[in-house]
Parts: C-alpha cells; structure tokens; sequence
C-alpha cells in the first residue's frame, strides 16, 4: 500500500531536482524512473564517483558539511550508503575505496580525523572533533556487502571492545549499533545489540524529527521493530512532508540537508513496501 499519492510524489521530484545535486537526480530516478531508457544504477555511479579521489576514498563535499577534497571515514561511509542502497557490491569503485579503508586504519582500529585540508575549506564545526567510531559503520557496510578483510576486521574488533554504548536517545551512537547488528561474534555483542534494541523506542521517541528508521543512520535498525512499528514510523515521514515536497528537518540552518534527507526517506518507503 502506498502512502503517498502520485501528486506527493511528483511535488518531491521537483524538489529533489530544485534542491538537490546531481546524484540526488540520478538516485531518484533510479528508484522511481526517469526520462527515456529504463533506470541503471550506471549514471548513479558515475555521479558517486565524481567524488572519488585518485587515493580511492571519498571526499570532495560528498558529505555536505565537509566539503575539502580530502578523503575522509565520513566520506566512506557515505559512498558505501549510496552503493547500498544500489545494490552495487563489487566493481573497481567498491575495491578501490576497500583499498583506502584499509590502508588508512591504524593499528588501534580507526581512521585518523579530520583529513588535513579540513580548515582550509568550508565546514560545520563538529567534523573539527574526533571521529573515532565511524570505523565500526564503515566494518558493518563492508560487511553487508561481502567485502573480506582479516587484519581490518580484527583491529575493529579491537576497538569496539574499548567501546561504551552511547546513550539510548543519542541519534548519532547508530555506528555501536549497526557494527553488532552485523559483526556480532560472541555472547557478550549479542547481549549489547539487544540492549540496544531494548532502546530503540526511546530513540523513536526522543529523535522522531529525525526520522531514525528512515534514513541513512538507523536503517539498519529496521529489521529489529515489528511491521506496526515501521509502518507508524512510515506515516511520521510523510507527515513531515511540506507543501513543497521536501521534508521537515531538525536543522533549518543547514537546508542542503532537505533533498538529501526527503531522498533518504523515499527510498526507504519503498524498500519496505510503503510505495
């Protein structure tokens, strides 16, 4: 069953399309059809690798809150999003960023941040800060898509195990989730990933502006809540649709956010069977 009219769809098309980058275009036709030939995933990657660097890893403003060239762990974890929700699971862009992941791990089991060129160009002052965990999303992406890497899954196992769970309403502690989600291997990570299933209606609750489950931080999540529980979550999304066809976000000052994150969204309703 659809949740949106055909009229709702099409006023969010044209403001993915006003408000959005080329590879917001090229993923919205992707799932919903475009002009002339049926939809590839091929234009979505050439788009994507637009922000490839010759290092292989992703950069170049890919996410929008960094925009120097510089390869960063965000900028990974972003692209393998993206390739996801394609579907693309090999190929010379897959092994070349895999390449980059690994080479760029140190010892302890993280991805050194911020890339050098940060403040040389425009940025929001949080990627200023450490970012030690987004190593554990990056191992769960790489997971899910079959990629086999020995010494970078052991030294993320390392420094998961140095790891805290983060507090049941914080909307940015998904990467804890989303490695035990995949990469659980003992008693102990399993204990840990139902704990925090435990504490997913507290994040439902205190983050439901932020739409968890439809977007590209919790998705994984959506396996562990039952159908009434992601079809309530379902009809939030909608609802904060505007008039204009962009969804509601937590951030006003940050508005490139809004194509992205109406996106986000639409894919996932239809990956769950809402469109």
């Amino acid at each position: 069953m659809s949740l949106l009219s055909d009229e709702q769809l099409e006023r969010s098309k044209r403001f993915i399309f006003e408000h959005g980058r080329l590879l917001e275009r090229r993923l919205f036709e992707y799932y919903f059809g475009g002009e002339g030939d049926e939809p590839s995933t091929t234009g979505c990657e050439w788009a994507l690798q637009a922000y490839q660097n010759k290092d292989g890893g992703f950069g170049n403003g890919l996410e929008p809150d960094l925009l120097c060239p510089d390869s960063s762990a965000i900028g990974a974890e972003t692209a393998l999003y993206t390739l996801d929700m394609l579907g693309s699971r090999s190929g010379e862009m897959v092994e070349r960023l895999v390449r980059w992941v690994a080479a760029n791990q140190i010892e302890r089991g993280t991805i050194p941040h911020p890339p050098k060129g940060l403040f040389d160009y425009p940025f929001q002052p949080w990627w200023g800060n450490p970012d030690k965990d987004r190593v554990l999303v990056i191992a769960a992406q790489l997971k899910a898509l079959g990629v086999e890497h020995e010494s970078f899954f052991q030294r993320v196992r390392r420094y998961s195990l140095t790891t805290e769970l983060s507090p049941a309403d914080n909307f940015y502690g998904y990467p804890q989730f989303a490695y035990l989600a995949t990469c659980a291997e003992t008693a102990d990570d399993r204990a840990r990933l139902a704990t925090m299933v435990e504490r997913l209606p507290v994040l439902l609750a205190a983050r439901a502006d932020h739409y968890p489950l439809f977007g590209r931080h919790w998705f994984f999540a959506a396996d562990y809540v039952d159908q009434e529980v992601l079809a309530e979550q379902a009809q939030l999304f909608v609802d904060g649709l505007q008039e204009d066809g962009g969804v509601v976000t937590p951030y006003p000052d940050l508005p490139w956010w809004r194509p992205i994150w109406t996106l986000d969204g639409l894919m996932q309703l239809k990956r769950h069977g809402f469109l």
